[in-house]
């Protein structure tokens, strides 16, 4: 019963997989998927069947370690000169490596299919990394066993099927994951204001309408264009921005210029922000701060955002932190009392800042609504 069932799956996945590839490159059936609402059928169903292959090439794996290793003197019956044995495809001693990057991308292949609507940029961009990283391992062993040669047959002939089968689903997910990142560029109406991000935006957009030949050849391409899209052409909600971006309001994100006010103890990036030479510390806007005007810049809302990170998901830490800052980053503003000391500590800050960004991408599905609305009249709270 249970060879029975094996043989099933090992016949079955191969086909579903091949099946799921080339739906995910049909519009209609893509269109006819979410008319059907049979999305979450196809998620359970893409789910187990990477298990099953996950499951197969462990036994794969397993039969490669039974045959014999590289160099070794292999066994040929006297009567009919058949192979005996055969050599392992794969290094041994270098399995586990290969066994960590494959568990590794079915947490990131199952992750992107249960979660693909709500996930931060920086888990996403991870997850189609894994995914990808095991598309390209998987291209190679085949590539590598196309002319086994030596080979041990069973454990190559199982492991090549699998391999296939994942290449066919994994690229069946990150197909449905373009069509969806499309459909949320026109449903969001995002718009990039970067150049190089408004070109890479068109060429994206001119492959929804490409002949399913060319979409087939430039997927790759389009994939990685995709990523870069996702990580560098975040921009808040127009339903945000929308009362953001005006002046004199309540909500308002842009308040008229006002004389620039101080507090003896003040927050140091605040003084950054405005004391600094303008064309480094670029400060953006004017902000609401204890009730006074403040000048705002990029680093000191990611700053306030990565707090507000703590504040939310770790009161308690976030307590602590707090208290540190109290003590040790008043003091330090009385010391920045010119352009080139506020440049300095600007500067100094940047790794800083570079790591709030990796936190708040990894943690937050829209990370700059979040970084917009600090010092803003939508913020909870300013600090």
């Amino acid at each position: 019963m249970l060879l029975i069932l094996v043989a099933i799956l090992i016949i079955s996945t191969p086909a579903y997989a091949l099946i799921r590839m080339f739906q995910s490159f049909s519009k209609e059936v893509q269109s006819q998927d979410v008319k059907d609402g049979s999305v979450k059928v196809k998620v359970i169903m893409d789910v187990f069947f990477s298990v099953v292959i996950y499951c197969f090439l462990l036994l794969g794996f397993y039969l490669n370690g039974v045959a014999v290793d590289a160099g070794g003197t292999l066994r040929i019956y006297e009567e009919t000169g058949a192979m005996a044995n055969g050599y392992a495809s794969l290094a041994n001693e270098h399995i586990v490596s290969v066994i960590v990057l494959l568990t590794l991308g079915l947490t990131g292949f199952g992750v992107a299919c249960i979660k693909y609507k709500h996930l931060p940029p920086m888990v996403y961009v991870a997850c189609s990394t894994l995914i990808i990283l095991n598309i390209i391992f998987a291209a190679i062993y085949l590539t590598h066993t196309v002319s086994e040669n030596y080979g041990e047959g069973f454990s190559v002939t199982l492991l090549q099927i699998t391999f296939l089968s994942l290449c066919f689903l994994y690229i069946a997910r990150l197909r449905d994951s373009l069509s969806h990142f499309h459909d949320n560029i026109h449903e969001e109406e995002i718009v990039y204001n970067n150049k190089f991000m408004i070109f890479l935006y068109r060429i994206s957009n001119k492959y929804q309408k490409m002949p399913k030949l060319w979409s087939v050849i430039l997927f790759p391409v389009l994939v990685i264009i995709q990523l870069i899209l996702v990580l560098f052409g975040q921009r808040p909600d127009s339903f945000i921005r929308v009362f953001l971006e005006t002046s004199s309001f309540n909500y308002s994100n842009i308040p008229m210029p006002e004389p620039e006010t101080l507090e003896d103890d003040g927050h140091y990036l605040c003084t950054v922000s405005a004391k600094g030479h303008k064309k480094l510390v670029k400060p953006i806007r004017a902000g609401s701060r204890r009730g006074l005007r403040i000048t705002v810049n990029r680093q000191l809302m990611v700053a306030n955002a990565f707090e507000n990170i703590f504040e939310q998901y770790m009161p308690s830490f976030h307590k602590v932190i707090r208290n540190f800052y109290d003590r040790f980053g008043y003091p330090i503003s009385r010391h920045i009392n010119s352009k080139w000391t506020a440049d300095i500590t600007y500067l100094l800050m940047k790794p800083l800042e570079w790591l709030f960004l990796v936190v708040i991408y990894t943690v937050d599905k829209k990370p700059e609504n979040r970084i917009l609305m600090q010092y803003s009249e939508l913020s909870k709270r300013n600090t």
